[in-house]
């Protein structure tokens, strides 16, 4: 642990002491930082923010591409004593401004593709006092590199290993319920501990790439922190991840090890096969899935087209790494299954009196481990973390007689689109926001591939006609009001929906035509995944 408790100064420090300072820390495209380069940038960020009077605890709103800047930025935050919150490059202006409120954040650090997103905010929120832009053209913002320059770089501020360094928001949350989970230096040493060492065994000479965002607690975990913490080298991906890119980045850079989505080796695995390119992945050590659920069908293509077997994994953001995970070709490992529990993380499965289940049977799961947070920031209305140390999640699991623990959904109707949660209900409101709709509902399907995508069910408004010269204007208009990746890639217009006798929807009634043709085929009834 670091002296003086300072998560960056555990890292940076902690990698210099192991002569890692002319060895490459950071890669971005054609620009790279060495270990020297990284802690010399974040000590003179972390000094800068000091002049802006950034004090120990103050929350910073990072809004960034996953660049060279956006790892100094949350680096030099916490460097500085202050508490970074990287959100989501997606996030439009009401996403934003709910989450500067929420954290209280007083100071936020942009790039120049974000820095209107800021600006269109600040007068709806009069604490945020400075904002600090990569490449500022306005004249209210700081600019990322003059400040850098001008600044002299300053020791780490002392802090205690379990003040908060991080806040990340929860898979899950949605507008009105914000859950910001709060990390420190000591979780994210338990994690770098249980994951990266145990689990995968990551070690100096590895060259890691991440494609997942570091404003998820997967992406920086993988792409920044337990890399730095080795120590050893990180290729940031600040585009999108589509495969040609992917491709190129594979081939000169040669990871060793690849973090991505399910939805990313499906990408791959279709591109692979559409270009005649042979098992790209074949030279990994480890390729690592998680932030979504494994199809069944989609393992065999990642290990004959794209030539490697897969590390599963289910985590949390409130543990900061996995929970439960596998490797493809472990002895007893099957298809869908999220392996066993990882070192130094306690599991059970309870029923819905609180009871254990047993073998084979449903049950919710909570958890115990060192990287768990100490609750969510500002309280949680559902106190999730109980007294006793353990934490409820809102997934159902089922553990066979092997041990390897069954993925049966979640307690509420939330899904995830490539990692990222949608909330059913906040893309039923946009719908129902459209003229021609007067309800609406919204489940997780599976495409083609077994990936999960919005599927809504539509009773349109009198007057108004379905059909799909509607069907493309709801998905074009949803795709302007919410982030892209949640509008509905399926509309099946319906006279009605299912309600129980309050008036609730009862979501778990609708059935895709897949599954009534699955159904009248079996003569079964599936539930949804």
């Amino acid at each position: 642990m670091s002296q003086v408790g300072n998560l960056a100064a555990w890292l940076l420090d902690g990698a210099l002491a192991r002569g890692a300072g002319q060895r490459p820390a950071l890669r971005e495209g054609n620009r790279a930082w060495t270990f020297d380069e990284l802690a010399q940038t974040v000590g003179k960020l972390s000094g800068a923010l000091r002049t802006l009077k950034l004090g120990r605890g103050e929350r910073v709103l990072i809004l960034m591409r996953d660049t060279l800047e956006a790892a100094a930025a949350i680096l030099g935050v916490i460097h500085a004593g202050g508490v970074a919150v990287p959100v989501s490059e997606l996030s439009t202006p009401d996403d934003l401004q709910e989450y500067v409120v929420h954290a209280g954040a007083v100071i936020a650090i942009v790039d120049d593709e974000h820095e209107k997103v800021v600006d269109a905010v600040r007068s709806e929120t009069p604490n945020l006092r400075e904002v600090v832009c990569v490449g500022a053209k306005l004249p209210s913002s700081q600019d990322f590199q003059r400040l850098i320059d001008g600044a002299t770089a300053q020791p780490a501020v002392t802090v205690g290993p379990d003040d908060t360094s991080l806040l990340l928001y929860s898979a899950g949350s949605g507008p009105g319920e914000l859950r910001a989970v709060p990390h420190c230096q000591r979780t994210i040493a338990a994690a770098h501990e249980s994951f990266a060492k145990q689990l995968l065994e990551l070690r100096e000479g590895d060259r890691i790439l991440s494609v997942a965002r570091l404003s998820t607690a997967y992406g920086l975990g993988a792409g920044l922190l337990l890399p730095l913490a080795v120590p050893t080298e990180s290729l940031l991906f600040p585009a999108q991840p589509q495969s040609q890119p992917l491709f190129d980045a594979l081939e000169s850079y040669q990871p060793t090890v690849l973090f991505a989505t399910p939805s990313v080796y499906a990408q791959l695995a279709h591109d692979a096969e559409k270009k005649k390119i042979g098992k790209p992945l074949g030279k990994l050590r480890h390729a690592v899935a998680g932030a979504e659920g494994m199809p069944e069908r989609l393992i065999p293509r990642i290990r004959t087209v794209l030539g490697t077997e897969v590390v599963v994994g289910y985590g949390l953001t409130e543990i900061f790494q996995f929970a439960l995970a596998g490797k493809s070709n472990d002895p007893g490992a099957r298809p869908g299954v999220c392996g066993k529990p990882l070192a130094g993380v306690q599991v059970r499965l309870v029923d819905e009196d609180g009871d254990p289940a047993d073998v084979d049977e449903i049950g919710t799961l909570e958890l115990s481990c060192a990287s768990l947070f100490n609750g969510y920031w500002g309280g949680s209305k559902e106190h999730d973390l109980r007294p006793d140390g353990w934490f409820t999640t809102r997934d159902r699991f089922m553990v066979d007689r092997d041990g390897y623990y069954h993925h049966c959904g979640r307690v509420d109707d939330l899904f995830k689109v490539g990692g990222k949660w949608v909330s059913p209900s906040e893309v039923e409101r946009a719908l129902t926001a459209h003229e021609a709709v007067w309800e609406a509902a919204v489940i997780g399907a599976d495409d083609d591939e077994g990936l999960i995508k919005p599927f809504a069910f539509v009773v349109t408004n009198v007057g108004q006609e379905g059909g799909p010269k509607l069907e493309a204007e709801l998905k074009e208009y949803v795709k302007n009001v919410l982030s892209p990746y949640k509008y509905p890639r399926w509309i099946e217009f319906v006279d009605s929906l299912p309600r129980g006798p309050g008036g609730k929807l009862l979501r778990y009634k609708l059935r895709t035509p897949k599954q009534r043709r699955r159904r009248a085929e079996t003569g079964h009834n599936e539930p949804m995944k």
